[in-house]
């Protein structure tokens, strides 16, 4: 995951991913991502937030495999203010 990370650049300070089982019973993938908060600005994060996803769906080939992927967004100030393991 962290080769994931770098090669988002410097948008991403942290991927946190979980492989469960969805609402519906399937496999899937969490991510918790934690974005710097320039990249967390309203006139950057969609195209930030879909180039993650699409990246990461990508390099995993979750689409091939048949895994769904999730994705939950913060900023770092935002992870920051949390005491939540799963966005440390």
């Amino acid at each position: 995951m962290r080769r994931a990370a770098r090669s988002l650049g410097a948008d991403v300070v942290h991927i946190n991913p979980e492989i469960g089982i969805d609402a519906m019973g399937l496999a899937s993938i969490f991510f918790n991502i934690v974005l710097t908060d320039e990249a967390s600005r309203p006139a950057r994060l969609r195209f930030v937030t879909q180039n993650v996803a699409l990246t990461l769906m990508n390099q995993l080939k979750t689409d091939e495999s048949g895994v769904h992927a999730y994705f939950n967004f913060r900023s770092q100030s935002e992870a920051a203010g949390i005491k939540d393991p799963a966005w440390a």
